[in-house]
């Protein structure tokens, strides 16, 4: 089996993922609305740039555009239903427990594309499991970034991905360290597509924030389309 970081770009969620709407209901215990919307400008976004207007469409590895999807090709008729018990039993400890830690804010560091600049954060998930704000560590009034996670359309780690998918603003700015720590998260608003890149605190932490967010991407998505 292999790791969140382990295919490159936006990674297609684990066999177990595929089995998320028995899961997710367990997970996610709270109450969602389906029509829950955040309203957000450009100007908001301090720790997020613009990169693209286009629906539908990111920028590739190669600069061209790309379709965006989290489909997956993955099932999980493979495993056996003991296989598929443990996987489920797996995921759903990993996701809660991260859930309860993003509830309360995890420590990274943001670096914005325009300036350079790296300042600690904390990235935050609400308690209904629909936004990820990135927020000072110095002020948690100050919101740098927020999205809501169904709109997510990519995630990248320069340790799998390489240095080619990310801001070459960004790359210069870090050290050897925290390159392999590095990941891009690119979401989509009415205005477009935007990215912000931030730095965990350990390859454990880089390894599960892509696992368990994209587990909640996949359950958020369905959860806004009714189905």
């Amino acid at each position: 089996r292999r790791s969140a970081s382990e295919t490159g770009g936006f990674r297609p969620p684990s066999r177990a993922a595929a089995m998320l709407a028995s899961l997710a209901p367990c997970c996610c215990s709270e109450s969602r609305d389906k029509h829950q919307m955040m309203v957000q400008s450009a100007d908001a976004d301090h720790g997020a740039v613009l990169v693209g207007v286009e629906s539908g469409m990111s920028v590739s590895r190669s600069g061209a555009p790309a379709p965006l999807s989290i489909e997956s090709g993955y099932t999980a008729k493979s495993l056996t239903d003991e296989e598929k018990a443990a996987e489920k039993a797996r995921l759903q400890s990993l996701v809660n427990n991260f859930a309860k830690r993003a509830v309360r804010g995890c420590p990274c560091t943001l670096v914005k594309e325009v300036t350079g600049e790296k300042s600690s954060a904390l990235y935050k998930i609400d308690r209904n499991l629909g936004h990820l704000s990135i927020l000072s560590a110095k002020d948690r009034r100050q919101q740098e970034v927020t999205c809501q996670i169904a709109t997510i359309q990519d995630m990248y780690c320069l340790a799998e991905d390489g240095e080619v998918c990310f801001p070459p603003e960004v790359v210069r700015e870090l050290t050897p360290e925290e390159k392999d720590l590095l990941l891009m998260v690119v979401y989509r608003t009415e205005q477009g597509l935007f990215r912000f890149c931030i730095v965990e605190s350990s390859k454990e932490s880089r390894d599960t924030f892509l696992e368990c967010l994209r587990v909640l991407c996949i359950y958020a998505q369905s959860a806004s389309s009714g189905s």
